[in-house]
């Protein structure tokens, strides 16, 4: 295995987050220029598919899931001014910070993960038909 020596890996770190910015043309200082809908569907994507790694008992991959939301759930915040847009950014921060070992107890005992339990599923309420196969409850 090669290392990469502290001057390359200053380059690389200069040139990474312009690699990783989509190609975005921003003035903002990079954050991607998305429509409510578009922000509000990035979000959502992420957070159906952490609530179904919570659904596997995966919490690792749910925080996974919803540390990726974040960004999406920022640009949604910012480009819609209703009280709910504040309101999904707060749930995604608040299970993306989470910590994994930390879930299942604050799924039965904490009145937080249970508010932003209902926010995430009222705002990304899925199109798709619910699965007739039983799983454990978010």
């Amino acid at each position: 295995m090669k290392l990469i020596g502290p001057v390359a890996l200053a380059v690389v770190l200069a040139v990474a987050p312009a690699a990783c910015s989509g190609g975005s043309d921003s003035s903002d200082g990079g954050t991607p220029r998305l429509s409510a809908a578009e922000a509000m569907d990035a979000t959502c994507t992420e957070v159906r598919a952490g609530i179904d790694e919570f659904n596997r008992e995966d919490y690792a991959g749910t925080v996974e899931h919803f540390a990726k939301a974040k960004v999406p759930a920022k640009v949604y915040a910012k480009v819609n001014e209703e009280p709910e847009a504040d309101a999904l950014l707060d749930a995604v921060e608040y299970y993306a910070n989470l910590a994994p070992e930390n879930y299942p107890e604050a799924a039965r005992s904490s009145e937080s993960f249970a508010r932003n339990k209902i926010i995430t599923l009222e705002q990304c309420a899925s199109d798709e038909p619910i699965d007739a196969t039983p799983g454990t409850p978010v």
